[in-house]
């Protein structure tokens, strides 16, 4: 029987947990059906942490069957003041194991303890206890009178069975966003973590299962996203699948889609966002914003704000200042363990994304002959980790690959831009649209500006500012669809028409 549970030791915080490393399947954790299994690795460090099951497409069916058999036989028929209870006990023990869940997080993915994950924790409360109330007040349909002896009504119903690939930056902030909803629409949901940072998931299941949920309502399935992602993508009894990660993984989910049973498609794909800072903006607190909004997170932010446009006459002087609060507030030199309150910026997620960010730096440097600056050595002298520092890239050219490209890193690109119409056009130059931020005191220009950027989202004087009442999604190649506030239950909810005719003649 392979080892379906480990013991975890977090020193730092004095934290010893029981690790599940099975599929969570049924309520119950179990073995894949051929055994595999996939490594953890601590960024931090580079070193193992430990493996669990690795699920393959008999596991995926398995997963299938079981929340089918979950919403035909009880989730459907389960009243929404009852689902709202469910949310609600879950919401309890998310309180009440957040510390340790904040520290799954920090082990697997790198976040910083104080300054990331106990903040992606605070959030996931203030989501779970938004939908816990909200269950039984966005589900309304409407009544439509059509003449006087007929009328028709609308009823708001949930798809089904709901499969849910969330991605390795907020592994567990993702899959929250994502989970709550569906339920709080009434659907049993499959969801896949990435296969570099699942343990948080494994672990929140075991809340699941001590919130009272029936047996099959939710299941998570870490596994390959080749393997599990690409069945979910196809599987003839999955009625709508929910996707974050990037755009060409995104273009295959919804090719799957289209090659099985048309599924509805929710994608949070790409982003390449800019941020526009106008000469009479507070540049202290544009510059605040806009370090806050590429080096949070290492810069692994699907909305950072990687392309920075300031107005000409202030260039320099915002060039200047932004390094010096680089260096000051951001820097990474020494500050290699993520559990220390000193740590800021954590390592990136794994080799594999170091040496990507590593050759876009590389090609800044040598081939692009770009002015760069970083905020410490670059490699770094004593970390193990995968640590970037922030490297900051200035009079970056339009055609820049730095500037065209996601590159998922603390690497910001800063360009000048002349007048307002200037600063929308190479804002727009983009086939990403998923966020964007404008710094200006000009209240007529901000309102111009939200107006005439084709993103999803708009910062006005600020960035990455998110609130988990406001819905969110992209334009262009950064999505389909809204999820959170109201839009995170509606996008899970289908439109049923009922004609009614009382007329005994016709």
């Amino acid at each position: 029987m392979p080892t379906l549970y480990t013991d975890i030791e977090i020193p730092q915080l004095k934290i010893s947990l029981k690790q599940p490393l099975g599929l969570f399947i049924n309520n119950e954790f179990c073995p894949s059906s051929d055994g595999k299994t996939i490594e953890t690795v601590n960024p931090a460090t580079g070193e193992p942490i430990t493996s669990f099951q690795a699920a393959n497409e008999k596991d995926v069916d398995k997963a299938v069957k079981a929340a089918r058999a979950a919403f035909d036989n009880v989730w459907s028929k389960t009243s929404s003041e009852q689902r709202g209870i469910y949310l609600s006990n879950l919401l309890k023990l998310i309180e009440e194991e957040q510390d340790t869940l904040a520290a799954l997080e920090t082990l697997d993915a790198g976040k910083p303890y104080h300054s990331n994950a106990k903040g992606d924790l605070a959030q996931i409360i203030e989501l779970t206890r938004y939908y816990a109330g909200a269950v039984d007040k966005f589900n309304m349909g409407e009544t439509i009178p059509l003449t006087f002896n007929k009328f028709a009504y609308t009823l708001k119903v949930p798809f089904g069975v709901v499969a849910q690939i969330v991605p390795w930056n907020y592994p567990l902030a993702m899959a929250c966003r994502k989970m709550q909803g569906a339920l709080a629409a009434g659907n049993t949901v499959i969801i896949k973590p990435a296969e570099n940072t699942s343990l948080s998931l494994l672990y929140f299941a075991t809340l699941i299962k001590k919130a009272g949920f029936p047996p099959g309502v939710v299941n998570v399935i870490p596994g390959y996203g080749s393997v599990v992602g690409k069945a979910l993508g196809t599987h003839m009894d999955i009625d709508k699948i929910s996707f974050t990660g990037s755009t060409k993984v995104g273009g295959s989910v919804l090719e799957a889609s289209g090659q099985s049973n048309l599924k509805d498609i929710t994608l949070e794909c790409g982003g390449k966002s800019p941020a526009l800072v106008f000469e009479d903006a507070d540049l202290d607190k544009a510059i605040e914003w806009v370090a806050n909004g590429i080096f949070f997170n290492s810069g692994q932010i699907c909305t950072a704000n990687s392309r920075v446009y300031v107005q000409s006459s202030i260039y320099d002087k915002f060039v200047e200042k932004f390094k010096e609060t680089a260096k000051k507030e951001w820097d990474v030199a020494g500050k290699f363990d993520p559990f220390d309150e000193k740590c800021i910026v954590g390592p990136v997620i794994s080799s594999t994304q170091y040496d990507r960010i590593k050759s876009y730096i590389e090609r800044g440097k040598r081939e692009e002959k770009l002015g760069m600056f970083q905020t410490s050595e670059f490699p770094i002298g004593g970390a193990k980790g995968y640590f970037i520092p922030p490297t900051i890239f200035t009079d970056v050219p339009q055609t820049s690959k730095l500037l065209q490209d996601e590159i998922f890193g603390p690497v910001v690109v800063v360009s000048k831009f002349t007048n307002y119409d200037d600063a929308l056009k190479l804002a727009n130059d983009t086939c990403y649209g998923l966020a964007s931020a404008v710094f200006t005191k000009d209240v007529k220009k901000a309102h111009m500006f939200a107006r005439d950027i084709k993103a999803g989202t708009v910062w006005i004087n600020s960035s990455n500012d998110e609130d988990v009442t406001v819905p969110f999604g992209g334009f262009k190649m950064s999505g389909i669809g809204r999820e959170l506030g109201q839009s995170g239950v509606d996008t899970y909810l289908q439109t049923k028409a009922v004609h009614i005719n009382l007329s005994l003649d016709n």
